[in-house]
Order: structure tokens, then C-alpha cells, then sequence
């Protein structure tokens, strides 16, 4: 089969990049919490940017899948997903399953790492907890138990999977793909508003609360979101009109502002409106080239590279700093010296050993991923 010409988005690494560090950033402002160190974990902004960082995640993940797979649709009339899945499992499986290995294992025998909250519920002991992990239905373990301490990240990767594993299929069999994406979102906020109402009517019933807690992690929206915009591109319809610098800047300033004036009685379906926004946001550092975000570089792209392993190590390395200063007696206070080197030294540690992996364990996999490509992308 005839290879098509490479894919690339410009742009996208950077911006990949940025979604994990946001991640980082409420991440580390959260474990200096828990570890009782002078945080600002409640600041509102601090607070909200891990869950947008994963929301982007989504977002993106939607418009890159979909618009390769409309691609390989219209290169060869079909979609091989026998192919398609087993470039997923190389890509995540691996570093995945390493992390998972870690926490239930060799972490929890850290106790310089150990975490004062997360310590009594003893969350590596439970057989069922880590056979969830193992069968990629982390974000149902996180909806039955507490989470695992230093890999609790991971939830999103199980939903990532669930994503993965429907796709191919929505673009192989459907003949109208927007109507589709249009069905799949209405289709699951129904559902969520279904789930929700039962759940107020029940609120002591502990498996209809597991199920509220599933579904509210579930953002297959978000995907199909990022899936909308990649058949405008594939289409070549409606997305030049949104390619502005002043749509830029409202998408932004739209996020900011939802940040801190989101009602609270729509803050569960606040995801589908940082969705769209987020989806601007990408279609005009990508596509637009006047664009006055400027990622495309050498530097962003070695980021946005190993971005995967970022958000999947930052947990473990945050906790292993900050657990180690406090170890051997070193204080982390208020003072902005004293900040920006915990910050600096957790990112950089976190860059190393993400690169790391990449070097020499993911790329390993990563070699034979390539032998089962259909559409050739530089960006995904």
C-alpha cells in the first residue's frame, strides 16, 4: 500500500506541550498541599489549569484521530483497524503499563514519597483496583476507589483507550461523519443529564454514584469536538472563517474568563464550552498562518515529542522532590527564589527522564509502530 505525503500540523507539539505543563503546574501545587508545604493549590486559576490541560488532551487527540482516519478513508476506501489499534497499543500501552507497574509495586516502598492523604486508604493493596489498571479501565478504578498514589494521571489514558477503541469504526462505517460526531455528543450528554437526575433522586446508592463518577470522566464530547473540526479541515469547509488573530485572542481571553466566572450550576458542562474554545485555539496556531502564536520550533517540538511521557512521570518526579527536601530536612517556603527552583528543577528533572524514555524505551516500540502506517503524520 502506497504511503500518502506526510501529515504535519505545525504548532500542535507546542501547543501539546503547554496542555502538559499545565497539568504539571496544578500537579505540584497540589502535592506541596498534601505534603503540607506553602502552596497556592486553592488559587483558582492553579486549581483549574490540570483539568483544562487534560480537556486540551482531548480535544486534540479528537482532531488528530479523526482527520488521519478520514484521510486513510479516502487514500485506500476503508479504515484498517486491526492496523490502527495496534499503533495505539504501541504508542501508550508500553509507557502505560511501566507507570502502572511502578505505582502498584516499587512506589508504595518509597516512604520518603509516601503522601499523608493518600497513605490510609492503602490503594495498592486492592487486586481488583490494579486488575481495572491492567484490563485500560483506570478511570473506572478511579471512579470505585482512591486514587493510586503518583500515577493517578493515568485515568485519562483509560479514557483515551475507550476513545481509540470506537473510532476507527465511527469513521470506517459512517457515510455522513458529522451527523455522527453530532449524534455521539447529544447521544452522551443525554445520557450524562440521565445519569445525573437518577443519581440526585438516589444520592445513597453507591453503585449509581460510581456510575456518575465514570460517565463525568467519560469526555468522549471533547474528542468528538477536536473530531468536528478535523472534517472541517479534511472538508475544507467553514474553518477559514475562524482563522483570525481576533478569534485567537477571544478563544483565550473566553478560557480566562470561564476560569473565574463559570456558574457554578453549569460547571459539569463547562468542558463542552472550553472544548470548542480550545478547538479554535488549535485550527489557528496550526492553520492559520498569520497567526501571532508562533510554536513551531526546534525546542517545541522536542517537547511536544515526549509530551506523553511528561504527564505520565511529572506525578512521581514531583512527589519524589518534594518528599526528598522534606526528607532530609530542607524547607520549601513562600519566597519566589525558593519557588522557581522547586519549579525549574522539577521540570527539568521531569524533561530529562521523560526524554529518557523516549530514547530508549519508547522508541523502541515507536520503530515497529511505524510498520503498521497507513497516513505518514510528523505531528501525531
Amino acid at each position: 500500500m502506497e504511503e500518502s505525503k506526510h501529515i504535519y500540523f505545525k504548532g500542535l507539539n507546542g501547543l501539546r506541550f503547554f496542555a502538559a505543563f499545565a497539568v504539571i503546574i496544578t500537579h505540584i501545587e497540589m502535592i506541596k498541599y498534601q505534603m503540607e508545604c506553602p502552596n497556592i493549590y486553592k488559587t483558582k486559576m492553579v486549581f483549574e489549569l490540570g483539568g483544562l490541560g487534560v480537556i486540551f488532551f482531548f480535544v486534540l487527540s479528537g482532531f488528530l484521530i479523526t482527520y488521519l482516519l478520514l484521510k486513510e478513508k479516502e487514500q485506500t476506501g476503508t479504515v484498517n483497524v486491526k492496523k490502527f489499534y495496534l499503533r495505539r497499543i504501541l504508542r501508550i500501552w508500553p509507557l502505560y503499563f511501566f507507570i502502572v507497574l511502578l505505582g502498584f509495586f516499587v512506589l508504595p516502598y518509597f516512604h520518603f514519597m509516601e503522601i499523608p492523604y493518600f497513605a490510609k486508604f492503602k490503594a495498592h493493596l486492592s487486586m481488583i483496583n490494579l486488575f481495572l489498571f491492567l484490563i485500560m479501565l483506570p478511570n473506572l478504578a478511579f471512579a470505585i476507589f482512591k486514587p493510586v498514589p503518583h500515577i493517578g494521571q493515568s485515568w485519562s489514558i483509560g479514557v483515551e483507550e475507550q476513545f481509540y477503541l470506537l473510532w476507527p469504526w465511527v469513521v470506517k462505517k459512517s457515510k455522513n461523519i458529522l451527523r455522527t460526531l453530532c449524534v455521539i455528543v447529544v447521544l452522551l450528554i443525554a445520557i450524562k443529564i440521565t445519569v445525573l437526575f437518577i443519581f440526585k433522586a438516589y444520592p445513597a446508592n453507591t453503585s449509581l454514584l460510581v456510575l456518575k463518577n465514570f460517565v463525568a470522566m467519560l469526555k468522549i464530547e471533547s474528542m468528538a469536538i477536536g473530531g468536528m473540526g478535523a472534517w472541517m479541515v479534511f472538508e475544507k469547509k467553514y474553518f477559514q472563517r475562524i482563522l483570525n488573530n481576533f478569534v485567537l485572542i477571544g478563544a483565550i481571553i473566553s478560557v480566562i474568563i470561564m476560569i473565574y466566572f463559570t456558574p457554578v450550576k453549569i460547571q459539569d458542562a463547562a468542558f463542552l464550552i472550553y472544548s470548542v474554545l480550545f478547538l479554535l485555539i488549535i485550527l489557528n496556531v496550526s492553520l492559520n498562518p498569520k497567526s501571532f502564536v508562533k510554536l513551531e520550533n526546534k525546542v517545541f517540538v522536542f517537547l511536544g515529542n515526549i509530551s506523553y511521557g511528561l504527564y505520565m512521570y511529572h506525578l512521581i518526579v514531583v512527589a519524589a522532590f518534594i518528599g526528598f527536601l522534606k526528607y532530609t530536612g530542607f524547607t520549601v517556603d513562600n519566597s519566589i527564589v525558593s519557588q522557581i527552583i522547586v519549579y525549574i528543577s522539577i521540570t527539568g528533572l521531569t524533561i530529562l527522564l521523560s526524554w529518557l524514555s523516549y530514547r530508549y524505551f519508547e522508541s523502541w516500540f515507536l520503530k515497529i509502530k511505524h510498520k503498521f502506517t497507513v497516513v505518514k503524520s510528523g505531528s501525531f
